[in-house]
């Protein structure tokens, strides 16, 4: 049953579970980055403005440093996941929470509760022991652009949470940052061709992927603390390789079952005890 407490906690999964397509979309996407950034996030904003019923954004400071970091974040992301492997690039990326809770601390003064530390680093061990198999040290460049993803990832939620900021104005602001800055290099692409299936998947990521990923996400982040939205979210890394898993050869190890078991726990674990919280101080 939806209420007004698990309504935002639910859409996070929600856009969890729009973003973990993404390892198993780009499989099937032969082009190369810039092409793959602007074609994505052009079909997510008509998704976007659809669901707005406008295109128009407000120019406050909270709007525009939200859209920017959302900018970097799927640019970076999509140029580590060519240059490292998808596990890596989505592992690493979720170092946001950690980022988040250094955030509050250094520019917010916010101090870290101990239940806090604790679910960030459980989440952490889990992520750890899911890809225990699966990280490749050798791409050194991907893995630090993938790490940077997760830095300005975890500037997204804290700016989301700005009294300046409107989660959908920002993202739809994102959204038009990367079609207008990226599109035009899809002219120039080569592996671009009239092939029916890369167009396919490249529509879906745009629309479901990250369009209705971040229409759940801009309901959701209004309704979640920042360090909550980001622990749940971590269900992508976990969801992504089982999807994978489902329509390629390729097959989770123990580890990764693991791990993921570890996460899901925690984060159901973290809602709970955040949610009697609440309820004991109304």
């Amino acid at each position: 049953m939806i209420t007004q407490n698990n309504k935002g906690p639910l859409c996070m999964v929600a856009a969890a579970i729009c973003w973990s397509l993404g390892g198993l979309l780009f499989q099937f996407i032969p082009w190369n980055a810039t092409s793959i950034i602007g074609l994505r996030a052009l079909f997510a904003a008509i998704v976007f403005a659809i669901f707005r019923k406008s295109i128009k954004v407000k120019l406050t400071p909270g709007n525009i440093m939200a859209a920017l970091f959302l900018s970097a974040t799927t640019m970076l992301f999509v140029f580590s996941n060519q240059l490292t492997t998808a596990a890596a690039a989505v592992m690493l990326q979720f170092t946001a929470p950690v980022f988040i809770l250094l955030i509050q601390f250094l520019f917010y003064k916010k101090k870290p509760k101990p239940s806090e530390l604790v679910a960030v680093v459980i989440t952490i061990l889990g992520m750890l022991l899911f890809f225990a198999d699966d990280i490749d040290a050798g791409h050194m460049l991907g893995n630090i652009l993938a790490i940077i993803s997760g830095l300005t990832f975890a500037c997204v939620f804290v700016c989301n949470q700005r009294p300046d900021t409107e989660p959908e104005q920002s993202v739809m602001l994102g959204f038009l940052i990367n079609a207008i800055l990226w599109t035009p290099f899809a002219f120039f692409d080569s592996n671009i061709t009239a092939e029916f299936v890369p167009w396919i998947f490249i529509i879906v990521m745009g629309v479901v992927q990250v369009g209705f990923a971040y229409v759940f996400f801009t309901i959701g982040i209004k309704h979640t603390p920042a360090l909550l939205a980001s622990l749940i979210v971590a269900l992508e890394p976990v969801l992504n390789p089982i999807w994978v898993a489902l329509f390629t050869p390729e097959r989770p190890g123990r580890y990764a079952i693991f791990g993921g078991a570890v996460i899901v726990i925690t984060i159901v674990t973290y809602n709970v005890w955040v949610a009697k919280r609440e309820r004991i101080k109304s």
